[in-house]
């Protein structure tokens, strides 16, 4: 039975419990730890890889993606090559065999992960000495190393943390890992993260840290390591901007509301994921504020600690970043529009990036998302209120247009989560150009309703690998299924 309200409660209720699902990277950093003994760690997540390797021999997401599958890879045969038996053997000769066909696939490729520049050439001369197998990209990715390096102040890495830390685990030949030990979260953790949480237990073998990585592992539930953990930031504010987009925001929902609202107590400071990450970003500050506006908090503390992003022609998602996200000038645009006499100069900024990054007047693409849909959406959430409708005919074409026959938008022919973000760009453009045809809601609907029960969806979340946070995806769908059911009677 279809219970929209029913089952917006019950995601409420699980925030928290699972987060973010299991993905290779990370699960393969972490299977690749051993005691002195040489017993595993982890054994769980060798297992986990064993049982998830593609027929092709590589290991990442389920839609394919050339970085995803790139790092994946390299990670996962590093770490079975301490594995003892057939299987665990064979599993790395189909690797490295993927990884001499595919080690080029990634300069045509959309979806570079996180740390991608800093981490990949790290496990490239990793495998080279572990298995003497050279990649002919290897120069290629040490320049993409080098110019990222060279963009940190001399220093800065082990003054005050940054999002370098995210990727510790590819950072020991420029800096002492141990050197980096007091930037660990009071969980243990390394910016919530794993894998680089894994290199620190290896330089410090300190109990919390591995204390971190058994709580991380458990997390997932099925042996597996989730690319970041916890998130007691970004899941309940994207899970709660999603529910009231649909007006589906239960009771249970008002204290998640009261401590997001009230986590910088009145001062001007910006947020990370969770309340344990070492470096804040726009995208997380600007989607609280806008939880707080919605729901009648204050917010002008959270908004004006955006401003510590804004650079001269768009707003940085964190500091010392090499691409700029779409996703958060559109959030930051969001929670700058209800003000548009205080942030005047700041609306035009990112008004403008956005119209500047739009791809064939249309559609945009993420680094923080595989889906040009999720990108979109983002954009038309920002742009919708600051733009008339001739700006974004284009957006709306294209939307309509981009549907399948089976009411889905998407990859691999068509994919829910995708279809969620669709329509939800689809409702952001309503003011502006009237509702969509009533039989593009009515398909979109029948296809999300079929699959509102999904606990389980395809890896387009880009981090250092492809990745999901299952209940921010099932809140998506089920906004747009609710949205799509009561646009298309």
């Amino acid at each position: 039975m279809y219970d929209p309200v029913g089952q917006a409660d019950l995601l409420i209720g699980e925030l928290g419990t699972r987060p973010v699902a299991s993905m290779a990277y990370s699960t393969a950093r972490v299977a690749g730890l051993a005691a002195d003994t040489g017993v595993p760690l982890f054994p769980r997540a060798r297992r986990w890889l064993l049982e998830r390797q593609h027929a092709d021999g590589s290991w990442g997401g389920a839609v394919p993606n050339a970085y995803d599958r790139l790092v994946s890879t390299m990670a996962a045969a590093l770490a079975l090559r301490a594995e003892p038996g057939d299987r665990a053997a064979s599993a790395v000769r189909s690797g490295l065999d993927y990884l001499r066909d595919n080690e080029s696939a990634w300069r045509n490729e959309v979806g570079e992960p996180i740390g991608f520049e800093v981490v990949a050439p790290y496990l490239a001369g990793q495998l080279r000495t572990a298995y003497s197998i050279s990649l002919g990209s290897l120069t290629e990715l040490e320049r993409l190393r080098a110019d990222k390096l060279a963009r940190m102040p001399a220093g800065v890495l082990t003054r005050q943390p940054t999002a370098l830390l995210y990727s510790l685990e590819a950072l020991d030949e420029v800096v002492p890992v141990a050197e980096l030990a007091g930037f660990a979260a009071p969980n243990g953790s390394m910016a919530n993260n794993p894998a680089a949480t894994a290199a620190l237990w290896t330089a410090t073998e300190d109990r919390s840290t591995l204390a971190y990585l058994g709580e991380s592992a458990g997390s997932t539930g099925d042996g597996g390591l989730p690319e970041i953990y916890p998130i007691n930031v970004f899941e309940p504010a994207w899970v709660l901007y999603l529910l009231g987009r649909a007006e589906l925001l239960p009771v249970s929902a008002k204290p998640h509301i009261e401590r997001l609202a009230g986590l910088t107590d009145g001062r001007s400071e910006p947020l990370g994921a969770s309340a344990e990450f070492p470096a804040p970003d726009s995208d997380d500050t600007a989607m609280v504020a806008n939880i707080a506006q919605a729901n009648g908090y204050p917010a002008m503390p959270l908004l004006e600690a955006l401003l510590g992003f804004e650079h001269d022609d768009h707003f940085v998602g964190f500091a010392h970043e090499r691409g700029t996200p779409v996703s958060a000038n559109a959030r930051v645009l969001e929670a700058f529009s209800p003000h548009p006499h205080r942030f005047t100069a700041q609306i035009g900024k990112a008004r403008d990036f956005l119209l500047d990054t739009r791809i064939d007047g249309a559609w945009w693409y993420d680094k923080w998302h595989l889906s040009p849909y999720y990108a979109t959406a983002q954009a038309a959430a920002g742009l919708a209120g600051v733009v008339g409708d001739d700006v974004l005919a284009g957006t709306w074409r294209w939307l309509l247009e981009s549907q399948h026959d089976d009411g889905s938008w998407g990859a691999a022919g068509g994919l829910p989560e995708e279809t969620a973000h669709a329509v939800l760009a689809i409702d952001a453009l309503v003011p502006l150009f009237g509702p969509a045809p009533a039989g593009t809601y009515r398909r979109a609907h029948a296809y999300l309703r079929e699959r509102i029960d999904l606990t389980e969806h395809a890896e387009l979340w880009i981090g250092k690998g492809l990745y999901t946070p299952p209940t921010v995806v099932r809140a998506a769908v089920l906004a747009a299924c609710e949205l799509s059911g009561r646009s298309g009677e």
